[in-house]
Parts: C-alpha cells; structure tokens; sequence
C-alpha cells in the first residue's frame, strides 16, 4: 500500500513539473531557455571524465625514494581561480601501489581545471608551480615528503584511464548514489525550485537560487573520495624562514671545479634528526619542518651518490660537501 501511495505522489509531482514548464515557456521563453541551456551544460560537466594532460614522475623518501608518478588531469567540474591572485582549485585521488616487471612503484593522480593546465603548455613557469602545487598537495593530504626534483615523462598518463578514474572517483557509480536520495525528496525539491525560478524570472540571475536536477544533488563526501583544497591551505601554521647560507667551489690543480661546498646556519636546531637533506642532481633542499626551509638550484650537475653532510652542534652549522659529476662523451649524465 506504501509503495502505492509513494508513486502515486510521484505521478502527481511528475504531471505538476511538466505543467510548470509549460507554463514557463509559454509565459516566459527566455527563463525557459536559460533553464535548459543551464542544465545540460551542468549535465556535460557533471559526465564527462578527467583527460590526462601531464605525467611526472618523483620520489616518495619514506620508502627508500620509491618512485612515484603523479598524473596531473584536467576535469571540468573542477572551477577556475575568478582572478590571478585568487588560490587555484585542485583535487586528487588516492595513491595506487603497481608492480611492473621488477619495478614497484606508486601512482596518483591531481586534477584542475581545464582552463588552468591550458597555460601552462606555454609558461614553463607556471608548469613548475602547478607541479609543486601537485606535490605539496599530495605530501599534506597522504603524510608523505616527496624529493623536491621531478621528471616530465614523455607520455601524459602513467597507467590507463579506467585506473586513473577509478581512483579520483572510487567504485561508486552514479546510481549507487542516486539511490541514497528519496523520488519524494528530489522531485518535491525540483518543484520547489521551479516555481521559484517562475516567480522570480524578472531578477538578476546572479541572484536567483541556484536549480539542481534530481542526479545533480550535492551529497556530503564520504572518506576515501576527492577532496578539495586550496594552495591557501599551504600557508597556515608558523612561519619557515630561510637560514644564512654560504656556498663557495674548491678546485683541483687544474683549476677544474671538483666539488662545491655548501654551509648552512641553524641556530634553532639542536640534533640532525631535524634536518631533512635532500639532494638531486641539480638542486638541493634543506627542511627543518617549521623552522627552515632552504632551496638551491645548483650550477654544476652532482653526483649525488657522493654527497656527504655534516652537523655541527657547537656552531649549529650544516656543512654539506657535493662532489661535481663530469660525463664522459659517450654518457649521458
């Protein structure tokens, strides 16, 4: 008898739609039009899927540097920053362990808007800070630290798409979700709307309240899903600042440049074990988390197999001694 009643009620709700919009295109075309245009533009955003742009690959230093690669994606739900001092929008999945021949490595992915990965196929720059963006997001979101040095890959995704979407989205499809809203309370909302939308046609539409069709409603996410962020989240906590450094470059007999010397001053720090080192061919960071923050780009390629540190409690002083590396014709370095 219930199930009766309920699609009764919805046959009732379903004939006073279709009457409102009747109404509202007969009465007023514009709204109507608007209506529509608004709702199947919401609908090709709503389901169409992330497309690769961009594939990284970079270190996660907990597990020895295992390597990881990072898709950077373009989805269309995700919005632009309105201006240029506005915090950009990203999202991203979890993180996939993948065993290939004798490789094991980790995947995830990180998406923004299409609007903003389009610049960036012409400013290297601002490549380099959506990259970073990428990293910091996912060292703040999975409690990793990641070596600063990265490498662009050849190709733009790191496994399959099936894969990529199944780890920004998760297994949920869209009518498992559907199903956790009532017909009642979908199509009573729909009509809410509707005659809101009709009795305020006349007003500015940045006014009027925002109209979701019954598989666009919002629901809070669960855990496990895409959350969002701000590069403004970066920016909270204490202050880092960044130590005095001295660089200087000894040579050999020759007058070859054999090693380049690097000391760094640390008057907050008391132990090593705060001082986290990282050293790539060519640059070098230098993080004591929430006191320093040191990063160099370095003029000569290091070996860095070679790189040797040392902390000096007396003096506070971090000496860091980098042997140059020189190929030989036939190598490539």
């Amino acid at each position: 008898m219930a199930t009766k009643h309920c699609e009764k009620e919805m046959l009732q709700q379903v004939n006073q739609l279709w009457s409102l919009l009747d109404d509202i295109s007969e009465n007023n075309p514009e709204a109507y039009q608007k209506f529509i245009r608004h709702h199947l533009e919401e609908g090709i955003k709503q389901f169409s899927p992330p497309e690769p742009h961009t594939c990284f690959q970079t270190g996660i230093l907990e597990f020895g540097e295992r390597s990881l690669y990072v898709n950077l994606c373009t989805w269309s739900w995700i919005s632009a920053p309105k201006t240029e001092s506005d915090p950009v929008p990203l999202a991203g999945g979890k993180l996939e362990e993948n065993v290939e021949g004798t490789e094991i490595y980790t995947v995830t992915d990180v998406v923004y808007s299409p609007e903003v990965l389009k610049k960036v196929n012409e400013d290297t720059v601002e490549r380099d800070q959506l990259v970073r963006l990428a990293m910091k997001y996912i060292e703040e979101q999975h409690s990793l630290r990641l070596s600063h040095s990265y490498t662009l890959m050849k190709y733009k995704l790191k496994g399959s798409k099936k894969q990529m979407k199944q780890r920004l989205t998760g297994k949920a499809s869209p009518a498992q979700t559907a199903r956790e809203v009532t017909s009642t309370e979908s199509g009573a909302s729909l009509l809410q709307q509707l005659t809101s939308l009709k009795l305020t046609d006349k007003e500015n539409e940045e006014n009027s309240p925002p109209i979701w069709l019954p598989s666009d409603i919002r629901h809070p996410k669960k855990s496990g899903l895409i959350e969002e962020i701000s590069s403004t989240e970066f920016d909270s906590g204490n202050k880092v600042e960044t130590p005095n450094y001295q660089l200087s470059l000894s040579k050999d007999e020759n007058e070859k440049a054999k090693t380049i010397q690097l000391k760094v001053e640390l008057p907050k720090v008391s132990s090593v074990t705060e001082c986290n080192l990282s050293v790539s061919k060519n640059d070098l960071v230098v993080d004591v988390p929430r006191k320093y923050r040191l990063q160099l780009d370095l003029a000569e390629t290091i070996s860095e197999d070679m790189v040797t540190a040392k902390f000096n409690k007396k003096t506070r002083i971090l000496s860091v001694t980098m042997p140059i590396k020189y190929c030989i014709a036939s190598e490539l370095c």
